[in-house]
């Protein structure tokens, strides 16, 4: 397979190109969501849809850089055509059916993660529920060999963006409410680091433990509650950090939601979770 320093959606010729190269067009048409064009590239050659793609000019070299530098290799890779799909925010299904079909193999990893775990940390809840509906796996696990993330579930990811959302299209599709990482932290130790106030509620009305610690013996108290934890600002709402604390504090109202959604075997109700919410926290957003 060549290797493809694949153009911008205007199309550009790539460096050497003559004529058209099959793979730069074929990764060009996934980009614009052009359907058309990448159906009559895989039938003239079905094995494009294996192509690799590779950094492109307007990817800042910076950030590259720096992930290089944090993680020990380049963010590209392994990337290949499917990961190009479904990383498409609008319309992504046609083209992630049209590859499914060609024979893209969806338990494909980047630096770990499997597609559901990129989808639920992009909070795309489109192509999480398309991985889902494939029966891609809702448990797995990043098997990363040295990284932070080392072990997540995808549902570790989900507290990253649109947290309560993919929490819950997570769990619903029966995801493990307490899956723990390598360094011992479930998804509810990940929401306090975050600063998630909806992903903890959803994982609580679904019976994931406040009182479980981690490797260092933090419980998810412990960490939202902690003044040395950075968080973006950009993600994160100020005003719901006093009111995770609360929720999460032991013998809290996440504690009792919790351990009823266990006792019952099914997850509490949201109306009766949300009353509980606002008896031991106050008001929850979106109420």
């Amino acid at each position: 397979m060549a290797v493809v320093f694949a153009g911008s959606l205007t199309g550009l010729c790539l460096i050497g190109c003559a004529g058209g190269v099959p793979e730069a067009d074929i990764v060009t048409g996934v980009r614009a969501g052009d359907v058309a064009a990448v159906r009559a590239l895989l039938a003239r050659d079905p094995a494009l849809v294996q192509t690799r793609v590779y950094p492109q000019a307007y990817e800042r070299r910076d950030q590259r850089r720096a992930f290089e530098a944090r993680e020990g290799r380049s963010p590209w890779e392994g990337r290949l055509l499917i990961h190009e799909a479904a990383a498409r925010v609008e319309s992504p299904r046609p083209l992630l059916d049209l590859l499914a079909d060609a024979g893209a193999d969806l338990t494909v990893r980047l630096n770990g993660r499997t597609l559901l775990h990129l989808a639920a940390r992009d909070g795309n809840l489109e192509v999480a529920s398309w991985l889902l509906e494939r029966g891609v796996p809702v448990n797995g696990l990043n098997d990363c060999a040295d990284c932070a993330e080392a072990g997540w579930a995808p549902l570790h990811d989900a507290q990253a963006f649109r947290d309560d959302e993919m929490s819950e299209r997570l769990l619903a599709a029966g995801a493990t409410a307490d899956p723990r990482a390598r360094d011992g932290r479930t998804p509810l130790h990940v929401a306090a680091v975050s600063g998630k106030l909806g992903g903890a509620f959803v994982l609580c009305r679904h019976g994931a433990d406040p009182t479980r610690t981690d490797a260092a013996g933090h419980t998810p108290f412990d960490l939202a509650g902690d003044p040395g934890v950075t968080r973006d600002p950009s993600r994160v709402r100020v005003e719901d950090l006093p009111l995770l604390v609360k929720w999460l504090q032991p013998d809290g109202g996440c504690a009792a939601v919790a351990a009823k959604a266990r006792a019952a075997g099914r997850p509490v109700p949201d109306e009766e979770a949300r009353t509980v919410f606002a008896r031991t926290v106050g008001t929850l957003a979106g109420s």
